[in-house]
């Protein structure tokens, strides 16, 4: 906004310079008051969407300090470790007989009347 100041203040005065236009004669005036009037609202109008370029804040750091104090004795407890012995299994028996639940040959194998009393 403060750099607008100087280009309104030639607009009002060049606005004040160029006075009113009068009919009969004399135009020269009003002719030179719109010329000069144009360029001034032209130059304000170019340079108002001026990109605006503003320096970074300078950065300063803390210098390294020169001595590290040692960490205080402290006893930390390593964490418990567990160890889970391996599970062996032995292999199922091999059976070499009838099937479990087998009570002899199914009905009518030996006849009709075989297995009931």
């Amino acid at each position: 906004m403060i750099r607008k100041v100087p280009t309104v203040a030639l607009l009002i005065g060049a606005l004040a310079i160029a006075g009113q236009a009068q009919a009969g004669h004399g135009n020269d005036a009003a002719v030179f008051g719109a010329i000069v009037g144009t360029a001034i609202v032209g130059s304000a109008l170019i340079n108002a969407n001026r990109p605006v370029y503003v320096a970074p804040q300078p950065v300063y750091y803390q210098p390294a300090p020169v001595y590290y104090a040692p960490p205080p004795p402290v006893y930390y407890q390593p964490a418990p470790v567990y160890v889970q012995q391996p599970i062996y299994y032995r292999p199922a028996p091999v059976y070499y007989g009838p099937p479990r639940g087998y009570y002899g040959p199914p009905r009518g194998y030996y006849g009709r009347h075989y297995g009931r009393w």
